[in-house]
């Protein structure tokens, strides 16, 4: 059964708020590309002003974010946590409807900024069961099928929590927990990182390409 993703959204969204009260808004925060706790703030809430809105020219790229971020400096951090709570229900709404099945990315770019902050603010890292369960099946599945697609042996992804994707008899497997395939899939460890994990294999290399959806880190990323 898959989860209600508003629910997920809505869950993330609060630890978020509760997390950043109080914390200095200028913190930098390391996973990202140079933003502070407020600029992820501003990140976050536009994306759901742009959703309400309809501004999703370039959706999702690098321009789209940093025009959200941007506007948001004018803003406290307080009143851009004010809007995105007043705001956000609709667009949770959306995402808990049938229409909004095919909006995981929303689900997995929140839980992705609730990451980076807890390692920018010095916090234990953490996966929400129900989020987690759901990440690893379609993180860990498209690595496979990029594998499949790259002619390589198969490969199958197991977790400590219990996941499994792949085949059993699988010439290649990857023991690795949630929080690790989270951050590794959405680029934030460096292929040093990677190669490091439990790998079946001694040269993981073709695989460790494919780990990251959309390019890998330069540098080490701890949190």
């Amino acid at each position: 059964m898959e989860p209600d993703l508003g629910a997920l959204y809505a869950a993330a969204r609060i630890r978020i708020t509760e997390m950043v009260a109080g914390a200095d808004p200028d913190t930098v925060v390391a996973a990202t590309p140079e933003w502070t706790v407020h600029d992820v703030v501003g990140h976050l809430r536009g994306i759901v002003e742009d959703a309400l809105t309809g501004n999703l020219d370039g959706v999702a790229t690098d321009p789209w974010t940093a025009a959200q971020v941007v506007r948001a400096r004018e803003k406290s951090i307080d009143r851009l946590l004010d809007e995105w709570t007043a705001e956000a229900p609709m667009f949770e709404g959306f995402l808990s409807s049938p229409a909004g099945t095919n909006s995981a990315r929303a689900i997995v770019d929140i839980h992705t900024h609730e990451a980076d902050l807890r390692g920018a603010l010095g916090l234990p890292a953490e996966i929400p069961a129900t989020y987690g369960a759901f990440m690893f099946a379609m993180m860990a599945s498209g690595i496979a099928a990029r594998a499949e697609e790259q002619s390589l042996p198969a490969l199958r992804i197991m977790s400590p929590e219990g996941d499994a994707v792949g085949p059993a008899d699988a010439a290649v497997v990857l023991r690795i927990d949630r929080h690790e395939l989270h951050r590794a899939a959405l680029g934030r460890r460096c292929p040093e990182q990677m190669a490091a994990y439990d790998w079946s294999v001694d040269d993981p290399a073709p695989y460790v390409a494919l780990l990251p959806a959309f390019g890998p880190r330069p540098d080490v990323l701890i949190d």
